[in-house]
């Protein structure tokens, strides 16, 4: 596999060199913030297709992100999303101790990693982030469009247990998990007290609005704002 941190790290290198008119700051970004059930990283590579039927090539990144910070640590991916899930900064030290001296990392240097891999995609331009905090990371970023899919608790929960074949107690289990730790890790990324659907430009309920009509709702609003 490519090293996608490299390649945008490289792309960012050149563009420095460049006069500072050419080096492309502001270039347009999108990020997508989901509930549990809401399908963001499809939504993503719904969006990417139409962009590139379009003649304008965008990147997606999602577990991209996790995987890079993993590369940067020198650390399995799994222990990174150990650090950025729901497990309590109480029993996190205990959970990355079980590693030796020498691959151990603190929460927060694994924190700060992710965001570093996040705000140079978003500097790079041309590129969707799904999830990992992106609209807080890049809060306050030039040139971007931050997306917000949500949904009624009872829609999501059908949907989940349809989609996978999920008994009931299990997917409410799991939803209510992994809803705190996206809620968690957005509020970790916090530098001032806001509320965090305040970072949102627009928010879709997938219940009531397909993901077709979600992308041709983004690329109206890209056009709009000439971000295409």
């Amino acid at each position: 596999m490519d090293n996608i941190l490299l390649r945008i790290l490289l792309d960012s290198f050149e563009r420095h060199q460049r006069p500072e008119e050419e080096r492309g700051y502001g270039r347009p970004f999108i990020t997508i913030s989901r509930d549990y059930g809401c399908e963001g990283n499809l939504l993503a590579g719904m969006i990417a297709k139409e962009l590139a039927d379009r003649g304008s090539r965008w990147k997606v990144m999602s577990k991209e992100i996790i995987n890079e910070a993993a590369h940067e640590l020198n650390l399995d991916p799994e222990k990174v999303k150990t650090v950025v899930g729901p497990v309590e900064r109480g029993t996190l030290d205990e959970v990355l101790s079980s590693l030796t001296t020498k691959y151990y990392k603190s929460d927060r240097k694994v924190r700060q990693t992710i965001a570093d891999v996040v705000i140079t995609a978003a500097q790079t331009g041309n590129v969707i982030i799904v999830g990992r905090a992106g609209a807080v990371i890049t809060m306050g970023m030039p040139n971007a469009l931050h997306i917000k899919l949500t949904a009624p608790l009872q829609w999501r929960l059908d949907t989940m247990i349809e989609r996978y074949n999920m008994k009931r107690e299990e997917t409410v289990k799991i939803m209510a998990s992994i809803d705190h730790k996206r809620f968690k890790m957005q509020r970790d990324y916090m530098k001032k007290a806001i509320d965090i659907n305040d970072l949102f430009d627009i928010t879709f309920n997938c219940s009531r609005i397909t993901h077709s009509e979600i992308v041709k709702a983004i690329i109206s609003v890209l056009e709009y704002r000439k971000m295409i």
